[in-house]
């Protein structure tokens, strides 16, 4: 490969649908139809589009945690780095060491801020402490949140405000180096000064750590987004750089959804 050639993308994503199975005495749910697109490394995908779009099912999949919360079933491929995640061999615990997930309420393990960071990376046989006193810094730095608790890392996370455990969650998402971080309306339940910060962090780590943000937040999706899908009732409606999707959408549905006019 030379120096001009372009870098595999991250994530490939062909043909995937997906169909919850139908409760008994019920009819099956078409959450994804033929979705279809590319994730480069290095950048911040926003996923836009009303309620029951498909975008929570389709992060979902990204990191198998459906397999955990519910049935259904899945057909196209999803390509992580050009590997098949759904292919027998990948085994779902390592795949979500490299594709973290944040949820959308804060969440906080009942323990310090510091083993909240450290709780992963002993799971996965970290042991040297030089390394692990490393992490600490090294994601709360990147969460901004730092400065905020550096003095107090003994304290239970439990303690903190909303917005801080919302950019814990991401520090700890990013103990473990992963490849890709995805996040489900993070900033939903917080107020703009946290939401703000986590912002100012997505956009930090992006560059070591690609990110997928769904967020029900047009204007967060135009701040933030490299590129931006518009998802609307299982479909991808399209997909290109935010500034041509808020600017020149090809699809008069995505203008109307942008401007308001449903959703």
């Amino acid at each position: 490969m030379t120096d001009n050639a372009p870098m595999m993308p991250i994530l490939r994503v062909e043909g995937v649908s997906f169909v919850y199975d139908s409760p008994i005495g019920g009819k099956s749910v078409q959450a994804l139809n033929d979705i279809s697109l590319v994730v480069e490394t290095g950048t911040i995908l926003t996923v836009i589009g009303p309620s029951r779009s498909g975008k929570s099912t389709f992060l979902r999949l990204l990191n198998r945690l459906q397999e955990v919360s519910g049935g259904g079933h899945l057909t196209g491929t999803i390509l992580l780095e050009g590997r098949d995640i759904y292919d027998d061999s990948y085994d779902a615990y390592q795949l979500r060491r490299e594709v973290a997930f944040t949820f959308d309420k804060p969440q906080a393990l009942d323990l310090s801020i510091r083993e909240n960071i450290l709780f992963g990376p002993r799971l996965a046989g970290i042991t040297r402490r030089d390394e692990l006193d490393g992490l600490v810094e090294e994601t709360l730095q990147a969460a901004f949140l730092w400065d905020e608790v550096k003095d107090r890392l003994d304290l239970n996370a439990n303690r903190l405000s909303g917005g801080q455990k919302q950019r814990l969650s991401i520090a700890r998402s990013l103990a473990l180096r992963p490849k890709l971080l995805l996040l489900d309306e993070p900033c939903s339940a917080l107020d703009p000064v946290s939401t703000a910060a986590i912002e100012q962090a997505l956009i930090k780590i992006k560059h070591r750590t690609t990110v997928i943000l769904v967020t029900n937040n047009t204007k967060q999706a135009a701040r933030i987004g490299d590129r931006t899908a518009f998802f609307l009732m299982s479909d991808l409606v399209e997909i290109g750089p935010t500034r041509v999707i808020f600017t020149n959408p090809n699809d008069q549905r995505t203008d109307d959804y942008i401007a308001g006019r449903f959703g």
